[in-house]
């Protein structure tokens, strides 16, 4: 686990995996590596030297399998989640069929 994941009380990691953050800038995807962190409460994503993401499944929306890309979204490894204030994320993993499972498992 890394030293900069801070777990609240009772919080337990289920899956770690590497993957990238595809992050909206203007009018196109910035590409952030790093790794992600499924834990029973929530989704982490650290990567490069600011790409942080903390997004708890109480507040998650919809998730749902997508492409993704810089101009144009091609590849097909992406994961949208959409948060219930509207603003959306692109998770990109190996296995994001099983990711989007495991998450949609985690809505109430």
């Amino acid at each position: 686990m890394a030293d900069n994941l801070e777990l609240h009380e009772g919080e337990v990691v289920e899956s770690e995996v590497k993957g990238d953050y595809w992050e909206k800038t203007l009018c196109m995807y910035s590409q952030k590596s790093g790794k992600y962190w499924f834990t029973n409460q929530r989704i982490l994503f650290r990567g490069g030297f600011t790409a942080s993401l903390d997004l708890p499944y109480e507040e998650i929306d919809d998730v749902r399998t997508c492409s993704v890309g810089p101009f144009i979204p091609f590849m097909p490894t992406g994961v949208k989640v959409t948060m219930k204030s509207g603003k959306s994320y692109k998770l990109s993993v190996l296995g994001r069929k099983k990711i989007a499972e495991y998450i949609q498992s985690k809505l109430s």
